[in-house]
């Protein structure tokens, strides 16, 4: 019987280790054993999120799994006066359709120099709106001096829209801060529990075994498809 109240022959059998008796390793594995926990549990709705998405996105051409449809239609916006610049044209624009200006981004692109018939003509500018969002977005094409602009806008489902979510497309900063602390919050989770193993459980030849090995699966697949 050992001091944890468990036979000795049992803690060897099942690979379980006690915390170490040193008090700050042993108050260090405390704390990080509740912070991988609780890491864990706080990301739990985000990793259903990103596995559900990620099953339609890897199998949805072989399995003929339904992933989602965009809608499209265009709009024609007219203006009282043509828009003096790509600011004053993404503004109206917002304004129109009610996007705050945080979910807007402009272009311009320049014309270039060409031949028509024999004769040198250049190609007049253009001047592109972005509007971005999960579930409804839209790119308008204008050419300077018009009165009237051409917008192309696309609704998106449920599924489209949760797609759209795993790939991080739409643009907006909140999601993509979420997205980030996910994204960091699998790292620790990773290293923390690479750590906690390594120290409560299995011997450290096992656990080194388990990660060169996987590591070296992943580089075979993503070799293989490079």
């Amino acid at each position: 019987m050992n001091r944890s109240g468990m036979p000795s022959h049992l803690s060897h059998a099942t690979g379980f280790r006690r915390i170490p008796r040193h008090p700050r390793k042993a108050a260090f594995l405390r704390v990080l054993r509740k912070l991988h926990a609780w890491v864990g549990l706080s990301g739990a709705a985000f990793g259903l999120l990103f596995g559900f998405t990620g099953i339609l996105l890897n199998h949805r051409g072989v399995m003929k799994i339904e992933a989602g449809q965009i809608s499209e239609h265009k709009v024609t916006v007219e203006f009282p006066e043509a828009p003096a610049s790509p600011e004053a044209l993404a503004q109206a624009l917002a304004a129109r359709f009610n996007v705050p200006m945080n979910r807007v981004k402009w272009l311009t692109k320049a014309g270039k120099p060409g031949r028509m018939g024999g004769a040198q003509v250049k190609v007049a500018d253009q001047w592109t709106v972005a509007f971005f969002g999960h579930a409804h977005f839209a790119l308008a094409t204008y050419t300077p001096g018009n009165r009237t602009v051409e917008l192309e806008q696309k609704d998106a489902n449920f599924l489209q829209v949760l797609k759209r979510l795993h790939k991080g497309d739409g643009g907006q900063i909140g999601w993509i801060l979420l997205s980030d602390a996910f994204a960091g919050a699998l790292l620790f989770l990773t290293l923390s529990g690479i750590l906690l193993w390594t120290r409560l459980a299995g011997p450290k030849l096992l656990a080194a075994g388990l990660a060169v090995g996987g590591l070296a699966i992943a580089i075979l697949v993503v070799s293989r498809a490079w």
